[in-house]
């Protein structure tokens, strides 16, 4: 199916793709900081989106908003290897924070 191709962005157009989710993730009431947003564009970038995806990110982004696991600095310890298992992270003043599922 033509939807479920994988496309690789370059990192411009993953942080194109992640302003248009973190626009979505703002009606469930969550602010992404720009770190985050970064982030989330580098794995983008590395594991490609859906074409599908890209075209409409409700399914990325609802489920970002609704399902990700985001671990606080100061949660991190009580996961066991969430240096080797986070699927990314970014750095706020009070620490690195993790999206450990999404």
């Amino acid at each position: 199916m033509e939807n479920e191709t994988i496309n690789y962005l370059t990192f411009e157009q993953a942080q194109d793709l992640v302003e248009r989710i973190a626009n979505r993730v703002s009606d469930f009431s969550r602010t992404m900081s720009f770190a985050e947003m970064d982030s989330m564009a580098l794995l983008l970038e590395d594991v490609g989106v859906k074409t599908s995806d890209i075209i409409c990110v409700k399914r990325l982004a609802d489920t970002y908003a609704i399902n990700a696991e985001i671990v606080e600095p100061s949660e991190a310890h009580n996961y066991d290897n969430i240096e080797d298992d986070f699927l990314f992270s970014w750095v706020e003043d009070d620490g690195t924070h993790y999206c450990y599922s999404w």
